[in-house]
């Protein structure tokens, strides 16, 4: 009876201590299966998560500053500035000194060159008939401008050779230029800078070159305006996809403040054509700068209907001033490059300093005043000329906005309500 009793406990004993290990390794089969589930999916988060960043990319934003600027011009006065007697050479580089900061943080400075380099044989000359030293364009380059517009009426000036010799002194100096050419396939090449991974393209045309002949043969050297041509040209420079086409008309009336519809017309059409901006002189004064919506198309862009001067011996008022106009772009992926902000710095040409000399030079008009009202007179302003800065201020506001100017800034947004 014991025996028997010995063996039944042996062996419930056996089959409880078999069912706790059982049960034990059951168990840790459970546990391991479910850190295997908990790490599968964290894995298949990470992936997830891998997945999503792939799927979603950071947007490529692509950005180009253009400062653009209006006539470059030399008279007499400038030329017997620039004359060393000592070296018997030319330097014009002071006249744009004061503004190095703004023509050369842009990433890309455009002005109209409205002379010629035909040589010192030829003899130098101003108006009417300008032939300026080739150190003026040294002073251009040193200044920071990259590219110039050269379709205006002083382009033939001193004949087809000068208009030749100044396109190969350019090209020397590696400054990008449009609206003369040498050839017939250099006429039909579309002007294009790439500025930060955006595609500019540039169009010019001028009304006339004074009555001077253009050979027969050589018509192909400056873009004379008409409606068929600019046409042409604004569709050929769209066909290679730039982001901005800039069109620079030289038109309007001398000294006139304000365009006339005739030239409102033309430069409407320029914007049906495909113009996103554009940009004119003539005048020699400034005139509004805005923001247009054309009837015809409904496209919206942005035009200076005159950038006046920018240097030049002229000094009967509004002439002494100018701008400088800055141009902000943007281009986010594959989409439509837009302007982003578009503003003026007010500029003005100073004649003479505090010594009686001239000191011909070009001066940001805040620059000029706040340097004053702290005390200084870094630029030898005569009492003259801190009126003359004070009032070139207002003159400029308005020319270009319509409106009267409230405060005193370095610079100055343009609305983008179209007009």
């Amino acid at each position: 009876m014991v025996k028997n009793f010995l063996i039944f406990a042996f062996f419930s004993f056996l089959t409880i201590s078999v069912s706790v290990g059982i049960s034990e390794i059951n168990k840790k089969n459970y546990e391991l299966n479910k850190l295997n589930e908990t790490e599968q999916s964290y894995k298949y988060q990470e992936d997830t998560k891998e997945d999503i960043k792939e799927d979603i990319k950071e947007d490529v934003i692509k950005n180009a500053s253009i400062a653009v600027v209006g006539d470059l011009m030399v008279h007499q006065w400038q030329m017997d500035d620039a004359y060393d007697k000592n070296t018997g050479e030319y330097n014009f580089d002071y006249a744009f000194e004061p503004v190095y900061k703004y023509l050369q943080n842009a990433d890309l400075t455009v002005g109209n060159l409205e002379t010629v380099f035909a040589g010192s044989e030829v003899g130098y000359s101003d108006y009417p008939c300008f032939n300026t030293p080739d150190s003026f364009l040294d002073a251009i380059k040193n200044a920071g401008f990259d590219v110039l517009t050269t379709a205006n009426n002083h382009c033939m000036d001193k004949g087809i050779n000068g208009l030749f010799r100044t396109i190969d002194l350019l090209n020397e100096k590696n400054i990008g230029h449009f609206g003369t050419y040498k050839s017939q396939q250099d006429r039909e090449s579309v002007f294009i800078k790439d500025v930060n991974g955006i595609k500019i393209a540039f169009v010019s045309s001028t009304y006339g070159v004074n009555g001077i002949n253009i050979p027969e043969d050589k018509k192909y050297a400056v873009n004379i305006l008409n409606e068929e041509l600019i046409k042409k040209d604004i569709e050929r420079a769209s066909q290679e996809n730039p982001d901005i086409l800039i069109v620079m008309p030289h038109i309007g009336n001398e000294y006139e403040s304000y365009p006339r519809d005739v030239f409102k017309d033309w430069i409407n059409n320029m914007i049906n054509d495909g113009a996103d901006i554009v940009l004119a002189s003539h005048p020699h004064v400034l005139q509004p700068m805005q923001y247009v919506k054309t009837d015809m198309s409904g496209k919206t862009a942005f035009v200076a209907y005159s950038l006046g001067n920018f240097i030049s011996s002229q000094r009967t008022k509004p002439r002494d001033t100018g701008v400088i106009l800055n141009i902000e772009i943007e281009k986010k992926n594959d989409e439509k490059a837009e302007i982003k902000e578009i503003s003026f710095i007010p500029t003005w040409v100073q004649w003479r300093d505090t010594t009686g000399a001239y000191n011909i030079r070009v001066l940001s008009i805040y620059d000029a005043l706040n340097d004053i009202s702290q005390g200084n007179n870094t630029y030898l302003l005569r009492n003259a000329d801190i009126s003359r800065l004070k009032e070139a201020q207002k003159e400029s506001y308005l020319a270009v906005t319509g409106n009267n100017i409230e405060n005193t800034f370095e610079k100055y947004i343009i609305s983008n309500e179209a007009n």
